[in-house]
């Protein structure tokens, strides 16, 4: 006790700088130490060691906002554009068009929302000939049955029962076709064009020509056609594939359809990928048709 009170009368000062921080807070702590340190020792000025201080919690600030906005630029990085998950409201007025694989992604998703306009074979040609949905006036065509409706979302699935072409150049011009028609009949609407999921070759039992070379091949085109008119370009293979150019192997039994696991994999993508009404004007970052490169264009 001694030796404190010795050292207390050897530096009266440096006890009372103590003090002032422990009891007097930011007042003291603050402009009135820096003054009373200056005034003691002589040295630097108050001003310039406030300042100084000033100058270092700014300086923090401005990089803890840094390290936020990149975390920022890291999510979106890995979503592929500026999005954030969506429930199924979201899909309360969207229409899904497509083939068999959209039949069993609608049954086995666990998608609750949305109306479905499907058919087995459905492809981009016949899309306006065929009756392929059910109504209660008998079957008519997927254009007959968006007549006298309105819908905010377009989500359009087709094209594996196109993978047969002989000249993929037609069925660029069909496609492209078959997208202008339907927006004529819902030209405010949103449309997400997807590309066609992968196969498991060694499964696939309905032709050769149903293989992923192909459907990279289409799935250029349908990205193409995208970018060149403005809709919103889907790629469900980057959580559906094996990461290889082909359908995950646990994923199907028949190689093409996909069990209730997969579909409900597809759908999460779908709640990660979307625009909404005031930004479905702007250009969203782009990815190629194959699994994770990138360019520029309207894609999800």
């Amino acid at each position: 006790m001694s030796s404190f009170i010795s050292w207390v009368k050897k530096y009266p000062m440096t006890m009372f700088l103590i003090i002032c921080c422990l009891i007097g807070g930011p007042y003291f702590g603050g402009q009135r130490a820096i003054e009373a340190y200056e005034n003691y020792m002589g040295k630097a000025k108050g001003a310039d060691v406030l300042e100084e201080w000033t100058q270092k919690a700014m300086k923090q600030q401005t990089l803890m906002k840094a390290d936020a906005q990149g975390t920022k630029e890291q999510q979106v990085a890995q979503k592929g554009g500026p999005f954030v998950d969506v429930d199924q409201s979201y899909l309360d007025d969207a229409v899904f068009i497509g083939d068999s694989r959209v039949e069993g992604f609608h049954m086995q998703s666990g998608i609750t929302q949305g109306t479905f306009l499907t058919g087995v074979g459905m492809n981009c040609t016949d899309i306006f000939e065929t009756p392929y949905i059910s109504t209660a006036s008998g079957n008519v065509t997927v254009i007959q049955a968006l007549k006298n409706n309105s819908f905010k979302k377009m989500y359009i699935m087709i094209g594996t029962n196109d993978l047969g072409y002989p000249d993929f150049e037609e069925f660029r011009k069909n496609y492209t076709k078959c997208l202008a028609e339907l927006r004529k009949l819902m030209p405010n609407a949103i449309f997400y064009v997807s590309a066609v999921p992968y196969v498991e070759e060694a499964k696939v039992q309905t032709g050769d020509y149903v293989n992923n070379t192909n459907i990279d091949t289409v799935n250029q085109i349908i990205l193409e056609i995208c970018s060149a008119n403005g809709y919103y370009y889907l790629n469900p293979n980057e959580v559906l594939s094996n990461g290889n150019g082909a359908l995950a192997t646990d994923a199907t039994s028949d190689g093409i359809h996909m069990y209730p696991e997969y579909c409900a994999k597809w759908l999460d993508y779908l709640h990660t990928h979307y625009v909404t009404a005031d930004s479905s004007s702007s250009d969203s970052e782009s990815e190629t048709a194959s699994e994770s490169e990138t360019a520029s264009g309207a894609s999800l």
